[in-house]
């Protein structure tokens, strides 16, 4: 987690405890503005405890922190106090966070969206309010909220935070795109943004490939179409003589005859010559759900591949893909919790974004030198500890 503590101080200060464990709980594509001062035109001002943007799913959540003297009864939606245990009455938050939710909204209107992103309906802005009480529990009878949530616990907000996403993701472009709305955003809400946090915000600086690194990398793509194939006789999608036609140099053949000396015609009726191996494989469809082993033979298909594969389609664009989109979709994936056995395996992630692009780019193009090492640099930029697969070093995983 980036945090942008308030600037203001008059404002109340974050619990360094809270502080602590969102760190833990939360990766750095989420940032954290704590204790903001909203000013929106026509409307009163608005304090907000906490509000959270994911730079990967491009949303915001609103949340607002309330701690009771006693354990929290009952939770009404809005038009009802709150019930403690004590049998004391209090103000509603789910009513105070709608208020400014409204704020929020007409603030990001006006000041954020029309520059940072453009392409997003401003109509269709959608952030989601949501409560954290640490005196809510399972005991706390709840009313079903028709906007929001409530949450006992800093695990049920940061997995609400990880997890929440939108119809119109509000997604900052490119290059040093996320550092200007990072400012924008910190300026709007009167918090501080410390040097670390712009280091980690900023891009990684391009490193031009050497004639070597050039090398790694065209090795790189060959090994990616060798994975497309695998996939593909995989899916049982390509029959074998599909194989033969495109590339009749995988089909194996048979071996060419030895020269025999002629001899005197025998007896015995000769037996029928087994058909060619060839024509045999381009004669029967594959209907094996794995196809077989042709001459040199493709590496088995990773697991994992249905969830890589959504993590690509989602974040990589068929058209106009760049390298900031190859690297949101690598993060997706290395947090997936379906991927944290397996981890991503750095060829198929490579095929997969091959297919994506348009024919006049290329992997290399948009992650320079070898991929494995440029998979590791976006983790540690990312503030996430990632390490090759002790077993196998084509497959990155997060540590520990």
């Amino acid at each position: 987690m980036l945090h942008f503590p308030s600037k203001n101080s008059a404002a109340h200060t974050a619990d360094p405890a809270d502080v602590t464990r969102l760190h833990q709980l939360l990766c750095n594509h989420v940032w954290a503005f704590s204790n903001c001062r909203v000013d929106a035109p026509g409307l009163p001002v608005a304090e907000v405890d906490w509000l959270f943007y994911n730079s990967i799913n491009g949303t915001f959540i609103l949340s607002e922190w309330k701690r009771f003297p006693a354990p929290v009864i009952q939770v009404t939606d809005t038009g009802e106090p709150w019930v403690l245990a004590n049998g004391s009455l209090v103000p509603n938050p789910v009513e105070q966070v709608g208020k400014q939710l409204d704020a929020v909204r007409r603030a990001l209107r006006l000041s954020i969206c029309r520059k940072h992103f453009p392409s997003a309906d401003q109509h269709s802005i959608n952030l989601y309010p949501s409560v954290y009480s640490p005196q809510v529990n399972e005991a706390t009878r709840r009313e079903r909220l028709r906007y929001g949530v409530v949450h006992g616990s800093l695990d049920e907000v940061a997995l609400m935070v990880e997890r929440r996403a939108v119809t119109v993701p509000l997604i900052a472009a490119g290059g040093t795109a996320q550092v200007d709305l990072a400012e924008a955003l910190a300026e709007l809400f009167r918090c501080s943004i410390s040097q670390t946090v712009r280091r980690k915000i900023a891009p990684p600086i391009p490193v031009v490939p050497s004639p070597q690194g050039r090398i790694a990398a065209i090795h790189r793509e060959l090994a990616a179409l060798h994975l497309e194939l695998a996939a593909l006789l995989d899916e049982g999608s390509v029959t074998a003589v599909t194989l033969a036609t495109l590339a009749p140099e995988l089909v194996p053949r048979p071996p060419a005859a030895a020269p025999v000396a002629p001899s005197k015609p025998s007896t015995v009726e000769p037996i029928a010559a087994p058909k060619s191996s060839a024509v045999v494989l381009a004669a029967a469809p594959v209907t094996q759900k794995t196809a077989p082993p042709v001459a040199g033979s493709v590496k088995k298909v990773p697991p994992g591949n249905g969830h890589l594969k959504r993590h690509v389609v989602k974040h990589v664009p068929s058209s106009a893909a760049g390298p900031d989109h190859v690297r949101a979709a690598f993060l997706a994936a290395l947090q997936d919790g379906q991927l944290r056995k397996s981890g991503v395996h750095v060829g198929q992630f490579g095929a997969l974004v091959g297919q994506r692009l348009e024919k006049d780019r290329n992997l290399a193009s948009l992650a320079l030198g070898s991929l494995g090492k440029w998979c590791l640099a976006q983790a540690a930029v990312a503030g996430i500890a990632a390490v090759k697969d002790a077993a196998d070093p084509s497959i990155v995983r997060v540590k520990g």
